[in-house]
């Protein structure tokens, strides 16, 4: 074998003399055809041939899943074959790595455990993580309706599309429909559930039970005049269409959209920012009463509540389908609470009790979305932000604490990253939100630790009057702003370009999972792929026919470790032989 190498690399030096091109040898081992390394899938030379639609993006997921299969058989691995009863997905909206290593150091710092980089955040712990590439169909950088969409239903779509492939149209509403996990999972008799700290109706959660050609159209008001009575809003598609209103839970904001726009709601901080923009409807209806009365009609135990001390004393044991809307928007960001708001902790164990019903049900499917870290980072709210990481990740100690891990799949993730940098070189323990050259006194500029590509912080940076003479330095000297701004849930951190909004960032997000199936989560794979770990795992959707694993499962002889009904045969013979044997020794 060596002397092969070694002629190769004789060739390959023979050839770099001759010309620019890398060796033959480099050449082979980065083709695909070579050493099995290249595109993960190849387009033809004209991308206008290629129609990246459902099936395309189905055939991508399954195939990665078996590449994951067939590795755990090459190493003689089991644990892939575990099935999970319970899912749990945890959506950090915008959660990129460099948000969670500064969130990390966020926890610490606020609860005062040491220095702060050796915090760990819940989720840090579990056994398995892999990097999920984020891009949408149509966009390098993507954005979160097609990245959840990808997520929910295993396909791959346009940025702004909600549940449809890149073959969506405006004027046909049936062109492009996907079936999301939750079709899936209620379709096996499991109970499903959503929660989030956006609108109900936002991008996100909208992706887990709307078809829709594009994640404005929360309210009828906002679907544009060719596409009226052919695409239904957001709103009423959770009320009227399933798998929306077979929701067993859906806790958020969004009253507006739902038409029960609350005129007393108090705002005592004044959050900036597109997002804090919302629509309201224009048919008079209210589709949250709409929804009770709906199931108080089927004869199930419905409640409808809108604040937290209404949630705190639902009785989770009995009620069957629970909606909470806390808020006419959002619900505010968690530095800055409002009275009368859920944590998404106390949203989390809610759903959790009512979506448990132990041996009586066939488990469960739940969404929770930490979804205001993304719309601090669009704002340069760092504090802002980084507070919701934490809140996320009480909300996964809590799940940790109430369920199984042998029979619960829980996946933490991001749906994409976020122009913001984690940057300097500040000590060890310097304050994750302060200067990151203090130590530093002759440096001519003191720059802080989180920055910004982008964004509104620009503005707020900008030195305008404070710029010395004959000066080339257009930023405010740090040392101008007090402590008392600095501290404040809407300071901006700085940004290097003026935008009204921070972008997304395109980078791989990291995936964590704990639980049966984890093991399938590992390397670098497209996003659609989480789709086909829930639906293998959970035994529901596309992937619950990939081999015979889901059958040995349910069967009476299998059990939830997904042992075959041949080993426990064998397991059985192997008893009676020795139960023979022993008999004929007497």
């Amino acid at each position: 074998m060596y002397s092969v190498l070694f002629i190769l690399l004789a060739v390959s030096l023979g050839a770099w003399s001759a010309t620019v091109q890398p060796p033959p040898l480099i050449q082979t081992l980065s083709s695909a055809g070579g050493g099995g390394i290249g595109p993960e899938f190849k387009l033809t030379e004209n991308q206008d041939d290629i129609s990246e639609d459902a099936q395309f993006w189905r055939q991508v997921g399954l195939k990665q899943l078996g590449k994951a299969i067939e590795q755990a058989k090459r190493a003689k691995e089991s644990l892939y074959q575990h099935k999970a009863k319970n899912i749990i997905i945890f959506i950090g909206d915008g959660m990129g790595l460099s948000t969670i290593s500064a969130g990390r150091i966020y926890k610490g710092q606020y609860l005062k455990h040491g220095h702060g980089e050796e915090e760990m955040l819940s989720f840090d712990e579990f056994p398995y993580t892999g990097l999920a590439k984020t891009y949408n169909v149509d966009k390098q950088v993507p954005d979160s309706a097609g990245t959840a969409t990808a997520i929910f239903t295993g396909v791959k779509t346009d940025y702004g599309a909600i549940g449809m492939d890149s073959t969506r149209s405006k004027t046909n509403a049936s062109q492009g429909r996907l079936e999301s996990i939750m079709d899936w999972a209620q379709r096996e008799g499991k109970r499903t559930g959503v929660v989030t700290t956006t609108r109900i109706t936002h991008a996100t959660p909208a992706a887990t039970y709307a078809k829709i050609y594009h994640r404005d159209w929360e309210c009828d008001t906002e679907v544009p005049t060719d596409s009226v009575g052919i695409h239904t809003d957001i709103a009423r598609q959770l009320v009227e269409n399933a798998p929306g209103n077979k929701l067993n839970v859906v806790l958020g904001g969004g009253l507006s959209p739902m038409g029960a726009y609350n005129q007393s709601e108090v705002k005592t901080v004044n959050f900036e920012g597109g997002t804090e923009d919302i629509c309201k409807r224009s048919d008079n209806r209210n589709l949250a009463t709409e929804w009770l009365q709906r199931h108080a009609n089927d004869s199930a135990d419905a409640e409808l509540v809108y604040t937290r001390e209404q949630l705190l004393k639902v009785d989770v044991k009995e009620v069957d389908h629970l909606m909470g809307l806390f808020r006419n928007n959002h619900i505010t960001y968690s530095i800055a609470p409002e009275q009368g708001e859920p944590s998404l902790q106390d949203m989390t164990e809610t759903a959790i009790g009512v979506l448990e019903r132990g041996d009586k049900s066939k488990g469960y499917v739940l969404l929770v979305e930490g979804g205001r870290i993304d719309q601090g980072h669009h704002q340069n709210y760092a504090r802002a932000a980084l507070h919701e990481v934490y809140e996320l990740d009480l909300a996964v100690q809590a799940a940790l604490k109430m369920t199984d891990s042998d029979e619960t799949l829980i996946i933490v993730t991001a749906d994409h990253s976020h122009a913001v940098t984690f940057n300097g070189y500040p000590e060890r323990g310097a304050d994750i939100l302060g200067a990151a050259n203090l130590h530093k006194p002759k440096d001519p500029m003191v720059y802080e630790t989180i920055t910004y590509a982008n964004g509104p912080g620009y503005f707020d940076h900008l030195a305008n009057e404070t710029k010395p003479a004959n000066s080339s330095n257009v930023w405010m000297p740090f040392k101008l702003f007090t402590k008392e701004q600095i501290e404040s849930p809407t300071y901006r951190h700085m940004a290097t370009l003026a935008l009204k909004d921070e972008t997304h960032g395109g980078e791989d997000v990291i995936v964590f999972a704990s639980g049966p199936g984890a093991s399938l989560v590992r390397g670098v794979f497209e996003q659609n792929y989480l789709a086909y770990v829930m639906s293998y795992a959970g035994c529901m959707g596309p992937a619950k026919s990939f081999d015979e694993s889901c059958k040995r499962h349910l069967s009476p002889v299998g059990d939830n470790n997904g042992v075959s009904s041949f080993a426990a045969l064998r397991l059985s013979i192997v008893l009676l032989l020795g139960t023979w044997l022993i008999m004929l020794m007497l």
